[in-house]
């Protein structure tokens, strides 16, 4: 989370489980503003080759910046939180 405070905490930060250890290791990262319509997501990841070496002790080690950018395709709003997962469920489905 020190690269959401060096940026003077700004944009989003966000934590997810991991995809390995049955989500018990939690993922840590910052979200910002592109350009119009434009979202970055940024996590420093371990390298999963060197499990349990010096590199990478499962908590501590030595990673790599990962970059997601993301571009919007439109934006809605919803009166409930219901109504909008509703809506989110029927677009993944597809």
């Amino acid at each position: 989370m020190w690269f959401w405070a060096i940026g003077w905490f700004k944009g989003y930060a966000w934590t997810r489980r991991s995809l390995h250890f049955a989500g018990m290791v939690p993922h840590f990262g910052t979200a910002h503003q592109g350009g119009l319509r434009q979202l970055f997501a940024l996590e420093y990841i371990p390298p999963k080759r060197d499990l349990w070496t010096p590199r990478n002790m499962l908590l501590f080690f030595s990673g790599a910046y990962r970059v997601w950018e993301f571009r919007a395709v439109r934006v809605k709003r919803f009166r409930t939180a219901g109504a909008a997962q509703d809506w989110m469920r029927e677009r993944s489905n597809r």
